[in-house]
């Protein structure tokens, strides 16, 4: 079993990092003077961007998806681009302001949790626009949040388990239960019901991003409860769930990036949440002086929610059920479709 997680998580590291440019790991700390930071070379512009990450850039997942959009933004704008890896609570304020005196025009915490700290320095560098990922937060002129919209991808998620179960139950493992992965999982269940108000949904949390096993046990348990299609929002985590599928012969549904490539019998489909999309889309309104302190929720429309190919299932996957997952993301691009009204 340690073997088969081993070269499952082998096989998701190479998928993911395979679109990550390369940089110099960093401190936790951008001080007061020169930050202590991954800095991309390439010729210097006026926009200067600075990420803060909770985790390594190289986590096969938010923190490096976060890296792949810094990336990008310095390629397509010439940016000169910082970030630092693994901000603990206790530095997040010392670390907006050491990029905000070194006259960084742009500075992203990445994380709903980097919004006290933000709002609190925010204050002090008018001229600094502060930028909260995964939150709300939005009460200083200089300080806008972007958010992906989680119930969104929950949403499509559920739909296409309750258009492939055949057993009439599914099941939706997250992380830990903290509001970007709450919002996933009902999502899921309005998704499901939306198909189909009789679908039976089983819902359960592992509590962090990290216990392959418990991830796997949990999946287990929802298999023997009658899940044959299982989502797992869970990280790494969520290896365990994909584990558990392959083994008793059930179906997966890949989040956030397209984890076919994991387990290709396995995984029918993967809803992509593209956390490059969202770096992108802010850096896009820096640039273009479209910057307003308000919160943000990007979705299908702005490509920050998207469908994976069907990959070896194409031929598997009724034709009629392939038309309506399509139908079901366009409407939710052209807005006719308002989850909030599906419980």
């Amino acid at each position: 079993m340690k073997k088969l997680v081993a070269m499952l998580a082998a096989a998701f590291m190479v998928m993911f990092l395979a679109g990550c440019g390369s940089g110099s790991k960093t401190g936790g700390n951008a001080g007061s003077q020169a930050p202590s930071t991954g800095e991309a070379s390439g010729e210097k512009d006026q926009l200067k961007i600075a990420l803060l990450l909770p985790g390594p850039i190289n986590d096969m997942g938010w923190n490096a998806s976060a890296y792949e959009g810094l990336k990008q933004a310095e390629e397509k704008y010439g940016a000169s681009v910082a970030y630092v890896e693994n901000v603990a609570q206790s530095d997040m304020e010392e670390n907006f302001r050491g990029f905000a005196l070194q006259g960084y025009d742009l500075i992203i915490g990445h994380g709903f949790q980097f919004g006290d700290a933000a709002m609190k320095v925010a204050s002090q560098f008018p001229n600094v626009k502060f930028v909260v990922t995964s939150s709300n937060i939005s009460q200083q002129p200089n300080v806008a949040s972007v958010n992906i919209d989680n119930e969104m991808q929950g949403f499509v998620m559920g739909a296409v388990a309750a258009l492939l179960t055949k057993s009439g139950t599914v099941g939706a493992i997250g992380g830990e239960q903290i509001p970007p992965i709450i919002g996933s999982v009902e999502g899921f269940e309005k998704g499901a019901k939306y198909i189909n108000p009789d679908v039976k949904v089983l819902t359960a949390y592992t509590g962090n991003f990290n216990d392959v096993n418990k991830a796997k046990e949990t999946a287990l348990a929802m298999i023997a409860q009658g899940a044959d299609i299982i989502m797992a929002n869970a990280n790494q985590a969520g290896l365990g769930s994909i584990q558990a599928c392959q083994e008793k012969g059930v179906l997966a549904i890949g989040s956030n990036m397209d984890q076919n490539p994991i387990a290709p019998d396995t995984v029918v489909v993967s809803v992509i949440k593209s956390v490059p999309v969202l770096i992108s889309y802010v850096v896009d309104l820096i640039y273009n002086n479209q910057f307003e302190a308000k919160f943000y929720n990007l979705g299908v429309k702005e490509g920050a929610v998207y469908l994976s190919p069907w990959h070896g299932f194409e031929n598997k996957i009724p034709q009629e059920v392939k038309d309506r997952v399509a139908s079901i993301m366009k409407d939710l691009e052209e807005g006719r479709l308002d989850i909030q009204q599906y419980k």
